[in-house]
């Protein structure tokens, strides 16, 4: 019997890897006219065009004349296009990330004709657990991938990925690649001893691999195209010449639809899955990838943070006073966003990481600005009741709730009050300082004084704001009573702890179970031999630690927010040389600041390092008190249970693994070590990749930045044979040194108990920066934007703004937005434990209904009583129905 082989042809295509984007654009448009030429010429049946958008939208905008061209094979089936923008990254990527990076190519794909409903994410580096609870939202329910899947999973090429929601994806694994014969096939070569693929196995070996996993008896895929390749020519008759010279082996060009139909139909015995897929057996998977440029990923994740709990908010609050929901500009800096997150990011040449680290800016300048112009505009436009200049504070949460408000305040006299209804609130000054909004003179007394200002770095507490509201504050200036920051030499604490410095670190006393944490956090830092793809320990380490006993101490108290800053360096070896002679002459210099907020139950770390070595790894450790068989991270909308060790590295050599299984893992969100006593969990605004260490891996690492100098080194010890990349080449990345500041943003707190939505609820809430706006001529540069003349609307806006309030919610909030496809209000909640919680009542300034809607906004229907709760893992897009008043 025949052996049948599933051929589809294809490309995958890297918008940008060692070459560059222009590179990449000027390939592609050629290639895409010679596809459009073949499909009019009959020479092709069909092309899958790698499952993502953005290739065709650059080459739309340059060539529109060829949209009509493009919309005809779109609509007929045969070029098949989207659901993706661009290929994503699975592990750091929020979930608002990957909904809108899906959002912007289906509305592509839609727009040219078609779209595609299979996922297809030929070469991302994993597979998250929540996919399927995100993609089946979108009527997407099958998926295709490469990476991730290994023999400790017990699964064959085609299994179910399921959801803690029940969500499932009918997956086909390309476990030998989405090319491993197509140069065989093309060169004639396919039944030869020369048919290889890129790592030298031979294309048989692979195919009898094929076999072995397939649930289709005797039948496997073979796709046709690879890397950045064109159409491949005359498969039909290609296909005849191979059909006819061997009888073991019928090819039939088929696509990525029907062949997953007759998965459905045939496969045998399919496994589910509930995990994610992140084994290094068959294709590596680079586990130690998240800290490669720790400082761009920082960036990214930064913008994420302002467009889902700041942007979206605001414009949505807006909205619905009138201020136009401006989609496209949303959409521009979404895409600018998402097209620097694939790869897991700037881990290439530096060229390529340069252009990620610009555009990735260019997005965090976009929702900045974007941000800063609705404020400005709100500003001009309120129904001012008095000459005082106002301050405006929003809260961009769906629930009433007290807010601590960092704000600078411009004022022309040195004493002011901040007044709420004619009453003074309670502020503490940080810093003021006299400033000049006059026109600079080089002699000094030509400079006019009445252009003196002052900037007043203030703390306040705004309480009682209610859900999705904003609040206006006045600023009076006058003589007031004000609280000043002071020194304070011995500690600081909150009403959840106290913490000091002594000879053997930092001690950490959590008053609430009155618990002693010594040496809570330290510096560690050890070699790094690795690459822009993977660290990898040396062959003679030196591990430094620095428990900051004796770093210098500054105090700082006031009754809403406290801060103890350290400074001090290590001695480290300057290179992997002195390293291995145990040698130390280079100085690691860190200031780092520990904060305590009112009321708050998480000990805020930020800070920085100023590096002047190479090749080498930083990190800060979270002590723990007891072992840990498990972490417990955050994905995007869920939790997930990983093992702190990992069983494959007894045998991953022998196993010939492509890379050593290590239990250093994406750190997206929080990640949570739960014991019986005590419950650590470690948040970032910063930092992307964790590991559990330490004897019984009682401690929480988390890798500040990683120093190396290259982009793909072969014969790691943690990563054998060839280099990532090319193959053949290594490119020197200097600037991966990280020879300057490197700034982070961490947290951490300490439970008696573990909750999986209050620890979500606690990072939304520390992701989150408060938004504070005084409209002022002092100084423009603190906000360009406002350099620009604006008109205020035709109407005047209330002091005080709510659009609506959950109330009484066990869920966790994701965002707000508007509509794509109507004037409505999307609402999203989450619920990331397994078991059923309570909902929460929605109280909205619309009298219409609350509908249960998805991300697709199909199959909706009216709250009913059996929306109260929402299941185990649900992910809830709630629309708020707008009508009358």
């Amino acid at each position: 019997m025949k052996k049948r082989a599933h051929s589809i042809h294809h490309t995958h295509w890297d918008l940008i890897w060692y070459f560059t984007v222009q590179d990449a654009d000027v390939q592609f448009s050629y290639n895409m006219k010679e596809i459009l030429d073949a499909f009019d010429n009959k020479e092709i049946n069909n092309f899958y065009m790698d499952g993502q958008t953005a290739p065709i939208d650059d080459f739309i905008n340059m060539f529109p004349q060829e949209e009509k061209r493009i919309q005809k094979y779109v609509k007929s089936g045969k070029l098949v296009v989207g659901p993706f923008n661009s290929q994503l990254d699975s592990f750091i990527t929020s979930g608002e990330s990957v909904i809108n990076n899906l959002r912007l190519g289906i509305k592509t794909s839609k727009r040219l004709g078609k779209t595609s409903k299979i996922a297809y994410l030929p070469d991302s580096f994993g597979h998250s657990v929540d996919f399927p609870k995100i993609f089946n939202q979108f009527g997407i329910e099958d998926f295709v991938i490469t990476r991730g899947v290994g023999d400790e999973y017990n699964l064959d090429s085609e299994f179910y990925l399921e959801s803690n929601d029940g969500s499932k994806l009918l997956v086909y694994t390309m476990i030998a690649g989405y090319g491993y014969g197509c140069y065989g096939f093309k060169e004639g070569t396919l039944f030869s001893d020369k048919a290889v693929d890129y790592n030298k196995i031979n294309v048989h070996q692979l195919i009898n691999r094929l076999l072995d996993y397939s649930t289709l008896e005797n039948e496997f895929v073979f796709p046709l195209g690879f890397d950045q390749n064109p159409m491949v020519r005359h498969i039909d008759e290609r296909i005849k010449e191979y059909n006819e010279q061997q009888k073991d082996i019928e090819f039939v060009e088929t696509t990525w639809g029907k062949f997953l139909n007759r998965v459905r139909e045939r496969g045998k015995n399919l496994q589910t899955h509930k995990h994610e897929l992140i084994s290094t057996q068959y294709h590596r998977v680079h586990r130690s990838i998240y800290s490669a440029r720790a400082d761009v990923k920082a960036m990214q994740d930064k913008c994420e943070r302002v467009l889902t709990y700041e942007l979206q908010p605001i414009m949505t609050i807006l909205d619905s006073l009138g201020i136009e929901y401006s989609h496209g500009l949303l959409d521009k800096t979404w895409e600018t966003l998402v097209l620097c997150q694939t790869h897991s990011s700037a881990n290439l040449t530096e060229e390529t990481n340069d252009y990620i680290e610009r555009e990735t800016k260019n997005a965090l300048n976009l929702a900045y600005s974007h941000k800063q112009y609705l404020l400005k505009l709100l500003s001009l436009s309120l129904a001012k009741q008095n000459k005082e200049a106002p301050l405006i504070v929003f809260n961009t949460m769906p629930y009433k709730r007290n807010s601590l408000v960092k704000a600078k305040v411009f004022t022309k006299s040195e004493s002011f009050s901040i007044c709420l209804a004619n009453k003074r609130v309670d502020y503490t000054v940080i810093q003021s300082i006299q400033k000049n909004h006059g026109v600079l003179r080089n002699d000094a007394s030509k400079i006019d004084s009445d252009k003196f200002h002052y900037e007043t770095d203030v703390i306040f507490e705004a309480k009682d704001l209610k859900g999705l509201s904003y609040q206006t504050y006045f600023i009076k200036e006058e003589k007031s009573e004000k609280t000043f920051e002071v020194n304070n030499n011995h500690f600081i604490e909150n009403e959840k702890y106290k913490i000091y410095q002594g000879k053997g670190g930092i001690s950490v006393l959590d008053k609430e179970t009155d618990t002693l944490h010594n040496q809570s956090v330290y510096i560690e830092d050890t070699g790094d031999e690795g690459d822009s793809f993977d660290y990898s320990y040396p062959d003679k380490d030196l591990k430094i630690v620095d428990y900051m006993g004796f770093a210098n101490v500054n105090y700082k108290v006031s009754p809403l927010l406290s801060t103890m800053e350290l400074e001090g360096e290590m001695m480290i070896p300057k290179d992997l040389e002195e390293r291995k002679n145990k040698v130390t002459t280079s100085k690691l210099k860190y200031k780092i600041t520990l904060k305590l907020e009112k009321g708050s139950s998480i000990i805020k770390v930020s800070g920085h390092f100023n590096n002047d070595a190479e090749q080498h790894r930083v990190r800060l450790i979270f002590s723990g008190k007891e072992k840990n068989k498990f972490s417990y991270p955050g994905t995007q909308y869920s939790i997930i249970k990983r093992k702190t060790y990992s069983d494959e590295e007894k045998y991953w050599r022998e196993k010939q693994y492509f890379e050593e299984p290590s239990p250093i893992y994406p750190l997206l969100n929080h990640v949570t070590a739960v014991n019986r006593k005590n419950v650590l969990t470690i948040y970032t605004r910063s930092s992307k990749e964790y590991e559990f260490v330490s004897e019984g891996y009682k401690d929480i690492g988390v890798t500040i930045f990683r120093s190396y100098g290259a982009l793909g080194y072969p014969d790691l010890n943690r990563r054998p044979g060839r280099p990532s990349g090319l193959d053949y080449m290594v490119f020197e990345t200097p600037g991966c040194q990280m020879k300057k500041k490197n700034y982070f943003e961490i947290a951490f707190g300490y439970q008696s108990d573990y909750n999986e939505n209050q620890i979500f609820k606690k990072y939304v809430d520390y992701a989150t920066d408060s938004t504070v706006y005084q409209l002022q001529d002092y100084d423009k540069s603190i906000n360009p934007i406002d350099y620009f003349p604006t008109n205020p609307l035709n109407k005047k806006l209330p002091l005080s703004h709510s659009l609506l309030e959950v109330k009484h919610s066990e869920g966790v909030y994701g965002t707000i937005v508007k509509s794509d496809s109507s004037k409505d209000y999307v609402l999203r909640l989450f619920n990331s434990r397994n078991t059923e919680v309570e909902a929460g009542k929605i109280n909205s300034m619309f009298k219409n209904d609350i509908i249960v809607s998805n991300l697709e906004e199909k199959n909706e229907m009216k709250w009913q009583e059996k929306h109260n709760k929402l299941k185990p893992g649900e992910l809830r897009m709630i629309k708020i129905n707008k009508g009358e008043k």
